[in-house]
């Protein structure tokens, strides 16, 4: 043999016609073996981004397989005639030369896209070219990783748990090959058999209609697909489901991996108990489902403040864990600033966070803030640009703080996505929302014409679309057909998605139409009964026709299962209600303005306020939003002021702003 892997006798001796004139060639032997041999060799390093080595192995399979096919050409000219076994293996060389050829070629092409990668010189088609080096080398960790870092970079979480499964699904078609000698090299050793993975899942011509890449595993698919992922994008791909409110799939694939790693650990193999990341992940998984099913539970008892400052802190769940660098931080933040507007989105991005910015909207909507209902919906909007519902409240919240234009604006879009989608239900990949619920394409004929009867309500023409018809048809008129470049415009917007923003100050809210947290179905929920408030600060059950939970919006099923004691622990701040009296005390709230008093007001003046206005805006005197909105404060503010410990909290805290 030489140096790069050929032999200087590319067929054996053996193969020799024994009537002589030329070589009699078998497909699986000799010379047609090594040249099939160092090909497979080459493609298998090339499709591992390893590029040493390749192009040596592609030009000795050329070499081998082009003098095999000179020196058995000699049986034609010797008027001999080739046997069966000899066409083949000639039709083997001339494949094999072929795929040579074509190997040499995509070398080429590999390490332009390599260099291009590894300089940095291709930033505004970087994700083209990375696939492009992905599609030749799927194998290569380092684009793997690469991939899923800018996805997450984007916050795409959604295609980050999409482009992991669909890995593990195409090594689903390894199981059964790393037997006998091949055991040693076996990537998964002593994993549980598929039962549920599908490996033609995500192939383009696959019996599903959905594109594959909106495809998502079901809960037991996960299970199957978690073993058979790389171990350096397994961490990602586990957040990746918590972000995206995949909480069944979580659950079900943290429990199977505890249950395989004491396995392991016990047979001494801990090839995935290495990672203390898994572990936080699990903390952070723990806190997430608690802290909002809490939240949810105090929106439903109208403890709008305290489900604030829950869905804050869940928001802080992620905070410094972005980057997964083992720095660890503090989920708490100061209780000040919980029932307060965020100043900006939260970072990670993902369908969680979108909702919890959408929640925390509803219950300022519902306290009658709503500059500060307008904010947390930009941010929600900011992280789901097509997230119809959080663009429907913050068009109401404008409405109702009497801007107009803005209120126009929102409004419009909403119109416009929804319109879009009648035709184009799927945005193309790598383009439109980061976020793949509450699409546009959900929404119903019928949700579409009443906001446009809203529209007409506020004064607000909606604009027209589809070949110009007009947008103020009923539900059941027929649907035209849009422009062809509607839908290109649409996804490929770059206006900011937070500077679209809209209302009118004669707004009214239509009577079935209750504000409520994200998560619930696209339906409009029903008309709720007027609600009867209690004086007591104690914490009353839910009474009939009370708002209904958020819950998860989109398909896997929601979480109504419970969690799995060996990830999810207790926790007894949660488990056991605090009492309603615990309220959070506010400094950036003006609590003597609610009640029109000053800092220098007596415990006496405080009550003798608050029942004054409580009597005023009571629901049983006074039935309009706005006196609901304007008792809640109150009650809030009481619930402060009227406490000597809240009050001295309250009062230290604002101690530079009062007058001496």
């Amino acid at each position: 043999s030489d140096g790069s892997g050929a032999s200087n006798r590319p067929y054996s001796s053996s193969g020799r016609n024994p009537s002589g004139g030329g070589t009699s060639l078998h497909p699986e032997r000799g010379a047609v073996l090594r040249a099939k041999v160092l090909y497979l060799l080459g493609l298998s390093l090339l499709r591992g981004g390893n590029v040493k080595g390749v192009g040596d192995s592609f030009e000795a399979s050329y070499d081998v397989a082009e003098k095999a096919l000179e020196d058995a050409s000699d049986i034609g000219e010797s008027g001999n005639t080739p046997s069966v076994t000899h066409k083949r293996a000639v039709d083997v060389l001339k494949d094999t030369i072929k795929g040579a050829t074509e190997g040499k070629l995509t070398l080429q092409e590999y390490d332009i896209l390599k260099t291009k990668l590894d300089t940095g010189s291709c930033k505004k088609d970087f994700i083209d070219v990375l696939d492009g080096a992905l599609e030749i080398a799927p194998a290569s960790m380092e684009w793997q990783i690469a991939k899923v870092r800018h996805l997450i970079g984007r916050r795409r979480w959604f295609v980050v748990a999409n482009h992991c499964e669909q890995v593990a699904a195409k090594m689903v078609k390894l199981d059964g090959i790393f037997t006998e000698d091949l055991a040693d090299l076996d990537p998964f050793p002593g994993i549980p058999p598929v039962q549920e993975l599908d490996p033609d899942f995500f192939a383009e011509n696959s019996k599903y209609d959905t594109p594959l890449h909106l495809r998502t595993l079901n809960p037991k698919a996960t299970r199957d697909a978690v073993f058979r992922m790389p171990k350096e994008i397994l961490p990602y791909y586990l957040r990746a489901l918590r972000l995206e409110e995949r909480y069944a799939e979580a659950v079900l694939v943290g429990t199977a991996l505890v249950e395989f790693d004491t396995k392991a650990k016990a047979a001494g193999n801990d090839n995935f108990a290495e990672n203390k990341r898994y572990t936080r992940e699990w903390e952070r998984l723990d806190n997430t489902i608690k802290m909002k099913e809490e939240g949810d539970s105090l929106f439903r008892d109208a403890y709008y403040d305290r489900a604030v400052a829950l869905y804050g802190e869940c928001l802080d769940i992620d905070k410094g864990s972005a980057d997964f660098d083992g720095s660890s931080s503090s989920i708490l933040r100061q209780s000040s600033s919980w029932p307060v507007a965020r100043s900006h989105a939260n970072d990670a991005g993902g369908k969680l966070h979108a909702v919890l910015h959408s929640n925390r909207a509803a219950c300022f909507t519902s306290m009658g803030r709503y500059e500060d209902a307008v904010k947390e919906s930009s941010h929600a909007i900011e992280i789901h640009s097509m997230y119809t519902k959080a663009i429907l409240r913050r068009a109401r919240c404008h409405a109702k703080l009497g801007q107009d234009e803005k209120a126009k604006a929102d409004f419009n879009r909403y119109v416009m996505l929804v319109e879009g989608a009648r035709d184009h239900p799927y945005p193309p990949p790598n383009q439109g929302s980061a976020c793949y619920f509450d699409m546009p394409s959900n929404v119903s004929e019928e949700q579409l014409y009443q906001v446009k009867s809203e529209m007409n309500e506020l004064g607000i023409k909606p604009i027209e679309t589809r070949n110009n018809q007009s947008t103020t048809r009923s539900p059941i008129a027929s649907v035209g057909q849009s422009k062809k470049n509607w839908l290109d415009k649409l996804w490929c917007c770059k206006n900011n998605a937070a500077s679209q923003v809209v209302t009118s100050p004669s707004y009214r809210r239509p009577e079935n139409d209750r504000t409520r947290p994200e998560g619930g179905s696209n339906q409009q929920p029903p008309i709720q009964p007027k609600r009867k408030v209690s004086f007591k600060s104690t914490r009353q059950a839910r009474p009939p026709g009370a708002i209904p939970p958020p819950q998860s919006v989109s398909p896997p099923d929601p979480p109504t299962k419970k969690v799995a004691p060996t990830i999810i622990k207790s926790r007894a701040a949660f488990d056991h209600p605090i009492d309603a009296s615990s309220v959070v005390v506010d400094p950036a709230m003006d609590y003597y303005g609610i009640l029109s008093l000053t800092p220098s007001a007596s415990d006496s003046d405080i009550k003798q306020a608050y029942h004054k206005g409580a009597k005023e805006n009571h629901p049983d005197r006074n039935n309009t939003k706005e006196a609901q909105a304007r008792f809640l404060e109150m009650k809030l503010a009481y619930n402060v002021l009227g406490d000597t410990e809240k009050k001295r909290e309250y009062d230290k805290a604002n101690a530079p702003k009062m007058d001496p």
